[in-house]
């Protein structure tokens, strides 16, 4: 087929616009990457956050003692009067480097029938590759986002 002179792409202008998509990808990909560690961050933030809601709607709910019992990727929601695991959820399986841990020396909180939290309070860490996120479990039951 035949072309008019001086309207095709030559090999140099083909090995320029590579260069140019190659050194942009340089630089974007890293962010990318920072942005997709920061959303499963969040994420996992988010659903510890709602399992604590859960854990204190399920103890006034069912006019009982919930304690949920944390390890540093998982934790367990447990009716204490039966001992029977009411929920359970394992971090590592959908967030792989991401830990938690609790200010409470026995890694542990309790909602009491009425929704309050069993001691001080306690402030729950959710740490991971591009940050730290915390919430505050307060005496009275209340959940605070602090970052």
């Amino acid at each position: 087929m035949a072309t008019k002179a001086g309207k095709s792409f030559t090999l140099a202008n083909l090995a320029v616009v590579i260069l140019i998509v190659g050194s942009e990808a340089i630089v974007v990909l890293p962010r990318i990457n920072d942005f997709i560690q920061n959303h499963r961050l969040n994420n996992a933030a988010q659903e510890v956050w709602q399992d604590m809601h859960r854990a204190r709607l399920l103890a006034l709910k069912e006019k009982g003692t919930i304690r949920v019992e944390f390890d540093h990727d998982s934790y367990k929601v447990v009716r204490v009067a039966t001992g029977e695991i009411a929920f359970r959820r394992n971090l590592s399986v959908d967030y792989p480097d991401i830990m938690i841990s609790t200010t409470d020396v026995r890694g542990q909180i309790t909602f009491d029938r009425t929704g309050t939290a069993d001691g001080n309070t306690t402030e729950i860490e959710i740490r991971g590759p591009t940050g730290t996120r915390r919430f505050t479990i307060l005496a009275t039951g209340k959940i605070e986002v602090l970052s």
